[in-house]
């Protein structure tokens, strides 16, 4: 019996984690080089790439307009009534509100919160 099993399901499974979602307020095209530069070094500090990411465009977050929920999100679009740096966990993903990218280009300190709160997101 064990033989059949063998050669009935010869395949291997495997567990594909969801990309990590990064939440923008205008199109990548609209994306300045410096701001991509700044995210890039943001994605890079937690193991993460452009590339290894999904980026989303909206103007106001909103989680309910998604059909998939990816496990983490990383915003820099305006988030209603959210706190910005922590790690908020909703419906089985975790959401760090941040300042938009032209802001955190600026803000030492900004960048100092985000990165205390990514830290706990991606330990």
């Amino acid at each position: 019996m064990q033989e059949i099993f063998e050669s009935t399901y010869p395949e291997e499974l495997y567990l594909i984690k969801p990309k990590v979602t990064v939440v923008i307020p205008v199109p990548w095209t609209e994306v300045k080089e410096a701001e991509k530069t700044l995210l890039s070094k943001i994605l890079g500090a937690v193991k993460q790439s452009l590339d290894s990411v999904t980026i989303k465009q909206q103007s106001l977050l909103d989680l309910s307009l998604w059909g998939e929920k990816p496990e983490r999100v990383l915003c820099f679009s305006p988030a209603e009534g959210l706190p910005k740096f922590e790690v908020l966990p909703t419906q089985g993903t975790s959401v760090i509100v941040s300042l938009p990218l032209p802001e955190l280009l600026t803000n030492d300190e900004a960048k100092k919160k985000l990165w205390a709160g990514l830290k706990m997101m991606f330990s």
